[in-house]
């Protein structure tokens, strides 16, 4: 959304409210600085591409059979509404997690076997077997169960997170057992929150052939769009016919590569991705994680905030964008925002303290135009690819009207990072 602030109602250009890793993976475990070298291979391990080849098209919902849901009914019944391309992720989780489980993992002489800690989930990596097993949706978020002694103990487990996670549009869920060698048991969920449906977009195509997707919203939205990026340089808005909550657009891939297609919707806390896909025009899908520009150009003693703004000065440069200036003023909003939304424990741009807009306006800052990046990751680095990777996002990184930037990346007790980029251009 491209807009300039005006009074009454002030426009603001913002990318969405999350990107790939943010509100994303959790379970149960240490802190990523203090965790064992076994426990962070089993972590490399469970979020390792997957194998399985790509789904031939991107569609939801993709409801499960009732003979694959009836022998975890009360699980499922707990998360949220079956769906079968998250029930295939879960599934790979839960396989790899079941052997990866720590020795000792039994509990009181009644042999029961305990909850062990489960090794923390890959965002970005669990982000992208979502998208290669056909599910469009964003934000997804996991847990690792391991235990025995009955149901009981695992879903109230479930249940309590599910509950730490309220959702915003309707709840779907993939849930998976499996058990080890050794009789162990793990459980997996994966749940995301539907706010739109996506027609089937083919995965593979020819670089020139026009593609269409047809997305219907399932929450009130302002407005929706759809915006395109390719293997590199800025992405782009399409043309987009918003009718009744029907959003078509349609695109031809410009050059042989693998493009990112997101539906984003203006819903309440802000426009965010409501729908992605990926399209390989002439080049096979692959799971490869793909670095941002710019991952690599803060020092390694560098604070967080300063790597992330070194990275946002990378991709500019690369670009051949104007460099940004740094302002302290946008430092202290953005950290103010990414203390919002750790407290809220949810990625949005209004998380309780206001509209990108309104809190450059309450800071007596003049900007004509106002954007922001908002992510939730493991590092500071894969926030930046995550929102590297969005094509809203990508598109404010890029923006050459913007002339300021303020920087926040605030961890959490976790290990992770919460990260804040706000952006103005010049003063009206």
């Amino acid at each position: 959304m491209s807009r300039r602030a005006t009074a009454p109602r002030r426009a603001v250009l913002v990318a969405c409210a999350c990107a790939a890793g943010c509100g994303g993976a959790s379970a149960r475990g240490e802190a990523p600085a203090t965790r064992a070298p076994a426990a962070r291979a089993a972590a490399e391990a469970i979020a390792a591409p997957v194998e399985d080849p790509w789904a031939d098209a991107t569609a939801s919902p993709a409801p499960l059979a009732a003979a694959t849901t009836a022998g975890d009914a009360e699980l499922f019944a707990l998360c949220g509404a079956g769906d079968a391309a998250l029930t295939s992720v879960a599934r790979a989780i839960a396989d790899r997690a079941v052997d990866l489980a720590p020795a000792g993992a039994r509990g009181p002489e009644d042999g029961a076997a305990r909850a062990a800690p489960a090794p923390a989930l890959d965002a970005a990596s669990l982000e992208e077997a979502l998208r290669a097993a056909g599910e469009p949706h964003v934000a997804p978020r996991a847990t690792i169960l391991r235990g025995g002694g009955g149901r009981a103990p695992i879903a109230a487990r479930l249940r309590a997170w599910s509950d730490a996670s309220p959702s915003i549009g309707e709840r779907r869920c993939g849930v998976a057992r499996a058990r080890g060698a050794d009789g162990g048991e793990a459980v997996a969920a994966v749940a995301v929150d539907a706010l739109a449906d996506l027609a089937p977009l083919a995965t593979r195509a020819h670089a020139g052939t026009w593609l269409t997707v047809d997305a219907r919203l399932l929450t009130p939205a302002d407005g929706a769009r759809v915006v395109v990026a390719g293997p590199d340089g800025a992405p782009r808005s399409v043309p987009s016919r918003v009718d009744g909550g029907r959003v078509v657009a349609r695109f031809a891939p410009d050059r042989p590569g693998a493009f990112v297609v997101q539906v984003v919707a203006d819903v309440a806390g802000g426009p965010r991705p409501v729908l992605e896909a990926r399209v390989f025009a002439d080049v096979e899908p692959s799971r490869a994680p793909a670095r941002a520009p710019g991952e690599d150009a803060a020092a390694p003693s560098a604070r967080p905030d300063d790597a992330l703004a070194a990275m946002v000065a990378s991709v500019r440069d690369a670009a051949r964008l104007p460099p940004l200036e740094r302002d302290p003023r946008l430092d202290a909003l953005a950290l103010a925002h990414a203390t919002a939304m750790r407290a809220a424990r949810s990625v949005a741009h209004d998380a309780g303290d206001g509209d990108p807009a309104r809190r450059v306006e309450s800071a007596n800052i003049s900007a004509g135009v106002v954007g922001e990046n908002v992510a939730h990751a493991a590092t500071a680095a894969l926030a930046h690819r995550a929102l590297y990777a969005s094509p809203s996002h990508r598109a404010n990184l890029l923006r050459p009207a913007f002339r300021r930037v303020g920087v926040a990346a605030l961890a959490d007790r976790d290990g992770s990072v919460w990260a804040a980029e706000i952006f103005t251009g010049d003063p009206r």
